[in-house]
Order: structure tokens, then sequence, then C-alpha cells
């Protein structure tokens, strides 16, 4: 039977021919890169050069048409089957078809929200994002308590040297023994770190979306920080401001934040046309600065980019666009913002100066100057710490891939603006089971070889720290960085983030972990790391002297800053490898491979797994609901989506798929490696789920935090203190079964205590279905 679809751009339907065949291929996680997040996206398909179709397109086939649509600019779409939606995403016009000299088709092609994010990045910088959120007073006692503090900082400034290679009680380097007031931290010699969930907070204000996700309020992420350090030494600016117009009689060519120079084809003086033969354009702005001695900067964006900075005192007047050829049909957006080496106030006053010949119809000739003119808002300086100023320069779309990639996370849109963000094997777990054999076409089934890599590799931004040049010395690889090698026929794949991982060091003696980004010695030169993220490890004791620019004095506590998270009964890691942690001074397993990408791993590596075409016709019901998270069942067998191929006008549809060998979501065990009585749980809503209710009755779990949720919800239980039970029964296996003072039987293994608490976790599916999930709390 034949589906009728429905393909909508900003809202307008478009018409399309009866026999045109859409195609849209979908995958989240493919084999072939499994680094990256795929999305939908369609072959190209053609719509008619209708009378409904034309305006919509504005004629595009004619270019003596001066439409009001870019068509360089992907438009927001959705498509429908049988008018129940399906997908949302972009549509880009590739081309048109002309026949016989008349219009005949357009042909354009679908994009997914995914993709979509990185058009809405474009070449956008992190410094460019708007900070002023997490900005503070930068003094020497702020600076301290931020180090000292317990408080919830979104900055914070890591213990971290680009100055000098700290010490502690070495006798032959009095002058940086942190241990001695002579040799005392300076404020000054501290660069801040930013959360990197408040990063994504103002990628969030600044592009109009929203992130959601357990993972985005999980500690593992909430406690990592991206350090602010693009320069050798730190060097303190007032908080960078963006310079707003306020007032102009030319609205053509001045907005609120940006003046806009349209290169001009034609000018209209009267009510005369004129064309423009040759002209050229210059911009400049007039400052008036309250403060003679400090010196102001202004950077100057064309387009979104970084072109020019200008600095200077005092008032004064700055060229910021000398002598632009006139081209007709290429324009620029310049912006400006505006920082300082003191408080001060600057107004701004904005001339752009067009000078031109030009034509009339009838060949009369006109030479003219225009003095276009606007007024910028009165911009207060204070001093601020400049979040921006210290940004690195990395791309927000290389960013933002690069924490998908270092946790291995998943991103898909579950509204027009909103954005899930959550590990991969969450996303999995959440899948439904669906048994689609009855739509499969069983006579035609290709089964071939998985093809596996025969080697893995993960890999962080190389470091020129001296304690990352000395390990990979001694070690010949990067520290946090991982190899693995197959007996496979296959090519080589490199996971590579691009973020650095500095190796800390823990002085001998004393609970006293710093960082340093200095090279090698004699010289232990400051350098510019690549971006770094580091995690923040709570407060720790330890006696260090710092100086907040009152003079020196003995500190007590300190915030710890380094490669670990000690958190919910683990020890997590930020490298891929099970390195030896230099605080903790012990192997840590739960690295970001092991946590992150082995679960996905392990299922594709297992000898039995086979990559399996399968051809589907799919009834509506199914198709419009089908997440590519969901597991599905054909005859005795159950796979993973690794990509599915949908022609929406047939209803066909072709999946390649991999054998699934995780467990079904019935048991979810949760074994910290040392005892804790509050452990952290993620409470996953299944596909389709609109409730979960946790039920601790007679568990033996004293309280739960949330015990009744709509939406995926981290909950806090509360477990009795683990204790040795009075009373033992030997089991006949490897296990002993106690009977404990309150009557509850719990497990234990025979060397040791080993008591599991089952909580039963009741999914309320949108149909009035329910599911009992158990999860399993003990120690490992």
């Amino acid at each position: 039977m034949k589906r009728k679809v429905q393909v909508y751009i900003e809202g307008n339907r478009l018409e399309l021919f009866e026999d045109e065949q859409i195609q849209v291929s979908s995958s989240i996680q493919n084999i072939q890169d499994i680094s990256k997040v795929f999305t939908d996206f369609s072959q190209s398909f053609s719509v008619p050069c209708s009378v409904h179709n034309n305006p919509i397109f504005e004629h595009f086939y004619e270019n003596a048409i001066n439409g009001t649509i870019n068509p360089n600019l992907r438009r927001d779409a959705f498509i429908e089957i049988d008018l129940t939606f399906f997908r949302r995403g972009k549509i880009q016009l590739e081309s048109v078809q002309l026949k016989n000299g008349q219009p005949y088709a357009y042909k354009v092609t679908f994009y997914g929200e995914i993709r979509t994010l990185k058009d809405r990045f474009s070449e956008d910088k992190l410094a460019q994002l708007d900070y002023s959120a997490f900005t503070h007073t930068y003094s020497g006692a702020e600076v301290l308590a931020r180090i000292t503090g317990t408080s919830n900082y979104r900055v914070r400034y890591p213990l971290m040297s680009s100055k000098r290679v700290w010490q502690y009680n070495e006798p032959t380097t009095p002058n940086d023994n942190i241990d001695t007031a002579l040799g005392a931290i300076d404020y000054t010699e501290l660069f801040p770190a930013l959360k990197n969930r408040s990063i994504l907070n103002a990628i969030e204000a600044a592009y109009g979306l929203t992130f959601t996700g357990t993972f985005l309020s999980d500690e593992r992420f909430t406690n990592t920080f991206l350090v602010l350090k693009n320069k050798l030494e730190f060097d303190q600016k007032t908080e960078t401001q963006e310079v707003q117009v306020v007032s102009t009689a030319f609205p053509e060519y001045f907005g609120t934040n940006y003046a806009f120079i349209q290169y001009k084809g034609q000018v209209t003086i009267g009510s005369t046309i004129y064309n423009v033969q040759s002209g050229w354009w210059n911009g400049g702005i007039f400052v008036t600065s309250t403060s003679t001695m400090d010196t102001y900067y202004i950077d100057v964006y064309c387009n979104g980019n970084l072109v020019n900075t200008i600095s200077g005192s005092g008032t004064n007047f700055y060229v910021y666009a000398p002598s632009l050829g006139n081209n007709p049909g290429l324009y620029n957006y310049y912006t400006f913002a505006v920082r300082a080496d003191g408080a001060m106030d600057l107004s701004f006053n904005f001339l752009t100066q067009f000078n031109f010949v030009a034509v009339d119809f009838f060949g009369a000739t006109l030479t003219q100057q225009w003095q276009l003119t606007a007024q910028g808002t009165l911009q207060t300086l204070t001093g601020n710490l400049d979040i921006s100023a210290n940004m690195p320069d990395m791309k927000v779309a290389d960013y933002f891939a690069g924490l998908l990639k270092e946790f291995n996370l998943t991103c898909y849109a579950i509204d027009e603006n909103t954005f899930q963000i959550e590990p991969l094997e969450d996303w999995y777990q959440k899948g439904s089971i669906i048994d689609i054999t009855e739509y499969t076409d069983l006579e035609e089934i290709n089964v071939n070889r998985v093809p596996l890599y025969k080697k893995i590799e993960f890999k962080h931004a190389e470091s020129v720290s001296f304690m990352n040049q000395t390990f990979k010395n001694f070690f010949n690889r990067q520290y946090g960085d991982l190899l693995n090698n197959y007996p496979y026929d296959g090519g080589d794949f490199v996971v590579e983030v691009p973020f650095e991982q500095p190796l800390f060091n823990k002085f001998d003696g004393i609970n006293l972990q710093v960082g340093y980004f200095l090279q090698n010695s004699p010289e232990f030169q400051p350098y510019v790391p690549k971006p770094t993220i580091v995690y923040y490890n709570g407060i720790q004791n330890a006696n260090y002297y710092f100086d907040d620019g009152s003079g020196a004095a003995l500190q007590t506590d300190y915030a710890l800053f380094g490669q670990d998270l000690d958190y919910n009964g683990n020890i997590h890691s930020l490298n891929f490898g099970q390195e030896v942690s230099s605080y903790y001074l012990t192997t840590i397993g739960l690295g970001l491979y092991n946590e992150y990408y082995y679960p996905y791993l392990v299922n594709m590596f297992t000898t039995n797994n086979r990559l399996t075409d399968v051809k589907t016709v799919l009834p509506l019901r199914i198709l419009t609901n089908l997440r590519l998270n969901d597991r599905l069942v054909i005859r005795d067998k159950r796979y993973i989506i690794n990509e599915m191929k949908s022609n929406l006008t047939s209803g066909e549809v072709n999946f390649t798929l991999l054998n699934d060998f995780r467990p079904l979501r019935r048991k979810k065990p949760f074994a910290p490696q040392v005892p804790i009585t509050k452990p952290k749980i993620s409470i996953l809503l299944p596909n389709g789920a609109i409730q979960a209710d946790i039920d601790i009755t007679g568990t033996g779990v004293i309280s739960v935090d949330i015990a009744t949720m709509t939406e995926d919800t981290i909950v806090e239980f509360e477990i009795p203190p683990f204790t040795t039970p009075v009373e033992e029964i030997r089991a006949e296996d490897t296990f002993d079964l106690i009977v404990s003072e309150d009557g509850l039987d719990t497990i234990v293994a025979e060397g040791y205590d080993l008591p599991i608490y089952e909580v039963p976790v009741t999914f309320t599916y949108a149909n009035g279905n329910t599911e009992i999930e158990i999860i399993d709390i003990t120690v490992q």
C-alpha cells in the first residue's frame, strides 16, 4: 500500500510528485566509525516547480528576482507519513531542473537535527559566547576562596603552575618551595577553570537550545572543568562586553549590535534608481574613554570571525574596515566587543563611509559620498574576571564533538530545539524490544562478517609538559592513552579527542597534588596547552603558603584537581587506559574506555556476532515510533540497529543489524568498590514509558529521595551501614546465606560479607502496560 508523505518547510507544506521516492537513512552509532554521532539524512529528491512551491523557494530558477531567503542556508523542516510525524530537521535546496527552458523540479535534501547543530555552531569560537553569568570579581582574596572554599563554584583555580616548578621541602630550590613563605604560590600565577556544564549552559543560551539527560547532572560530568589558559602567563583584563547600537538614522546598515556593510549594486536617491559602477567602503569607530591611563581593547568580528583587535587609550578614532571594494551581492556583518586593563567607561559612535560612482537609466553619472552614523551604548567595564578572553582557541562545534567522543555520548533530538545527551550504553538500555519477524522478508537475508579492526587506539592531544614527556620517555606512549591490538584482518581505528591530559604530581609525604604547564628542563618554559579537561575531586587538607596580594600566609585546604574522581563508591578517571593514579598511587580501572566504550565494543567483538542485512515492510505505527536504540527480534535472534534506510512512500525499510548479546532489561546491578550508605543510581525510562515508581517495602532500603518520576532521574538510595552480620548459616556453594537480626535474607561470599538489596522499579507505559526492573544494590 502506497503511503502519502508530507514535507513541510518552515510550516509550508510542499507539493510532491506522485511517483517521487523519498528515502531517509538513519544511524546514531555505526561500527564504521564508533566515535561519531550520526543523524538522519535523505537521498536528494525532487519536488515540482509548481505555482504552490515556487513562492516557497522564491523562484530560485530566476536570479533576477531578489528574494528575502538565502538559498545557501538550510531551512527548518519536518516530514510526516500519512499525517503522522516522522522526523524533524532541515532541508537544503540543491538545484533546479529546467525542461524546454521552463522550470520543472527543485532538488532538495533533508538533514536530521544533529547535523543542523553543526550548522548553528558554524565557525563560532568558544570565546564568542556569553559567560557573564559565571564571572566574579578578580582579586587575591576571591581566588583563594575558590581554592579553599566548599561552595559549588562554577569557576575555580586549579593549583597548576605556568611560571616555575613548585617544590615541597626541597633545600636546593628555596624560592620555589611552596611550604615556605618565600616560595608561596602567588594568586597571579594561577589560571581559572570553568565547569563544562556551565559552558554547555552558555551554548544553550547562545543558540536557543536545551540539553537534557541525567549524565549532565551526574558528578562524573559536572565535576569536570575546562582550564582557561590561552596564553603563557595570566593577564587579567576586565570582563568583555558586547557593544550595542542604541540609535541610528540608517537601520539598513546598523542593527542592535552590529554594523552591516551591504555591497550595493543599486542606490536610490529621491525617486531615481542608479546602478553603482564603482565604489568603496570605510568603517570606523569614535571612542570616548573616562580613563587616559589604562588601555582598552576592541575585538572586531566579521561574520562571526575575529579579524582584528584594536588597542588604544583615551579618546580616539579607529578604522576597523579600510577601503573595502564594492562588489554587489556580497555583505559583511561587523560586531564589536570591548575589554580593558582597568575599570573605565567607554562610549562609541560608528561611522561608515560609502564613496561611489553611479549611472541612471539615461546614462547620467553621479558621484557621491555617504556618511552613515550610529551611536553605541555606554560600556561600563569593571574588574570582573574576563572568562571569554581566557577561553582556549577552539570552535564550539569542535568542543561539543570532543565532549561526545570523550565520554562516548550519543546526542539526539527530542524536540525542535531540545537534545538528549547520554552515554551510549544508557541509550541502548532504554530501547524497547520489538519483534518484527512477521514484517521481514525471510527469504532474502544476507549475513556478513563484522568488519573488525586490528587496532583500536584512544588518544588525547599530545602534551609537551615535562611531566608527560618524562612519562613518554619511560613508557614510549602518552599518559592516559590506550592501544588495543587484535588478531583480525582489519584496518586501524583511532578515537582522538582534542583535549590534553596533564600528568599531575603529588608531593612525597603530604596530601598535596599540583600540575605544571611547563616544558622540559632545564628551562621549564611555560607553554599554551591544548584545551584541557580536569576533574575537581573535592577539598583536601594539606599545608602550603599562598599570597593573595596582602602577603604570604599558611593555608591548610585546597581544591584537588587531577585525572580522578571519587564518586558513588568508585574512583573514576579521565584516562582512557588503566593508569596508576598520580594521587591515589594505585591503578584505576574505571577509565573512559572501560566505563563508556567497552560495553559497545565487547558486544561488537563477540565471536558469534554477525552483520545482517534484512528487508522489511513495517506498519506505520512501528515505523513512526521506532527508535534507533530499540532492539529488534527476528525469529529467535535479537539485534541492535546499525543503520536503517526507509523508503517513506513504499514503506520498505532495509536494516543493517548487529547481534545483541546484552542482557535483557530485568536486572540492573549496582556494585561500588567500597561500601557507601547513599548510592546514587540513574533510573532511565524505557522508550514509551511515562512513569517509574520505586517500591522499597521489605527490601531493607531505608529511603529514596524520589519515589515517582516521569523522566530520567538520578535517585539517591539510603541503605544501612555495612556491618558484619551476627549469625551465619553455611550454604553448600561458594556463597553464604546470612540471616540478619531483622529477618531479611542477604547473600555473602565465603571470605567477606556481601549484602544485596533488591529494589523493584515499575515502569508504566502510555498504553497502560507495566514492566518491572530489579535494581541489585551491593558492593564488589
